[in-house]
């Protein structure tokens, strides 16, 4: 899951890329947004979630959507230093 974001640099060139979920907080915080990724009045994100995903059954997809409402459930995703995946990156 990530974002979909507009990176804009100071000599005016732009680019429109994934920013991994992982990645998206230390990016708001370093370019201005104190307080990060959080719920505006109306209880949803400026920046909504990116899942990059392929549909092949658009009416099953869409049956799931009307009974979760497009929600999924915080998860993890680890990132180990080696294939033996016994020690984390980081913390």
């Amino acid at each position: 899951i990530g974002a979909v974001a507009l990176l804009s640099r100071e000599d005016g060139k732009k680019m429109v890329c994934n920013v991994e979920y992982n990645q998206l907080e230390p990016l708001l915080l370093a370019t201005g947004h104190s307080e990060g990724d959080v719920n505006e009045e109306d209880g949803f994100s400026k920046f909504p979630g990116n899942i990059n995903e392929m549909i092949f059954d658009l009416k099953l997809y869409l049956d799931n959507i009307n009974v979760t409402g497009g929600k999924v459930d915080e998860f993890i995703n680890p990132k180990y230093t080696d294939n033996t995946r016994t020690t984390f990156k980081s913390p």
